[in-house]
């Protein structure tokens, strides 16, 4: 096996480079050259994408929000709010500045350090500062003549790919400790790139998504999200105020909730758009030793 500077020497950067198991940015930085990359830790290595799109000149990147239902079938719920994250020094591409961290990272809890970061008190404001909502970054594209339904697709589409990459896995898994199927959700934090091309790119997949509320306009986004996610899998909300005993709450009824919950139930199918994706595992084409198999996306 090839090491990395051997294998990547005539391949050129820049390279981001990523701690294993880490999280907010930290231990991330660039390399012009694989022989800058140290060998005596666990790290991930990226080819880093030099032509994002940028929007008055700053680099961003989305986080979106993905709930699976379902392994098995396959049921994945992607919510239509996301949140756009900027960078606070504006994108250059030049060598020289390959270890400005505000320029070329965009994690939300590395740049609010930065003396640059501009936020926004007024949560109806959407594209105003260091953090938009993914509709205003929507709107902004169209205004420019990008075409956003295209951009959409092809990111449902590389979401998707993503959670097949890991299905049989987890599907596996469900089967061996989950004895009851329905019990259990996961809500994923999706960090997408765009680039200068509008082709998106996966950057991570986040198990734990941060839920904080640091703006007014993370507040809208996620507690509306939150809301419509517990209402998708069946949750009733309780008011914790409430002194009614626990042997109470189960007595509700049932002719008086029903109506509330499918309203609640509603509203999260019209906030997540619903994917079911059925793998036919009929082979294709044959190419080599490898077969293709056929996918459908509902």
């Amino acid at each position: 096996m090839c090491s990395v500077q051997y294998c990547f020497a005539k391949d050129k950067g820049p390279w981001i480079i990523k701690p294993v198991a880490s999280s907010r940015g930290r231990g991330i930085y660039l390399v012009s050259n694989p022989s800058q990359i140290s060998m005596d830790e666990n790290i991930l290595v990226s080819r880093y994408i030099n032509n994002p799109l940028l929007i008055d000149e700053f680099k961003f990147d989305v986080r979106l929000y993905v709930v699976v239902t379902s392994y098995d079938p396959l049921l994945i719920y992607i919510y239509e709010e996301g949140l756009a994250r900027f960078a606070t020094v504006k994108y250059d591409q030049t060598s020289t500045n390959i270890k400005n961290t505000f320029m070329h990272l965009t994690n939300y809890s590395l740049n609010k350090k930065s003396s640059d970061y501009v936020s926004c008190d007024d949560p109806e404001v959407e594209d105003y500062g260091n953090k938009w909502s993914m509709s205003a970054v929507l709107r902004y594209l169209k205004q420019e003549g990008k075409d956003t339904t295209l951009l959409m697709r092809q990111v449902e589409d590389l979401i998707i790919k993503a959670v097949l990459s890991a299905e049989l896995q987890i599907a596996t898994a469900c089967k061996m400790f989950v004895p009851h199927k329905a019990n259990c959700f996961e809500l994923y934090g999706f960090d997408v790139l765009i680039d200068s091309n509008l082709k998106p790119w996966l950057l991570e997949v986040n198990l734990s998504p941060s839920l904080s509320c640091d703006a007014p306009l993370d507040l809208k986004i996620k507690a509306s999200m939150i809301a419509d996610m517990f209402s998708l899998v069946g949750l009733v909300g309780q008011d914790p105020l409430s002194r009614q005993s626990l042997s109470d709450r189960f007595m509700v009824d049932k002719q008086a909730a029903a109506p509330r919950v499918q309203v609640e139930d509603n509203k999260a199918l019209h906030s997540f758009t619903r994917h079911r994706v059925t793998l036919d595992f009929i082979p294709m084409q044959q190419h080599g030793d490898k077969t293709l198999h056929s996918c459908s996306c509902h």
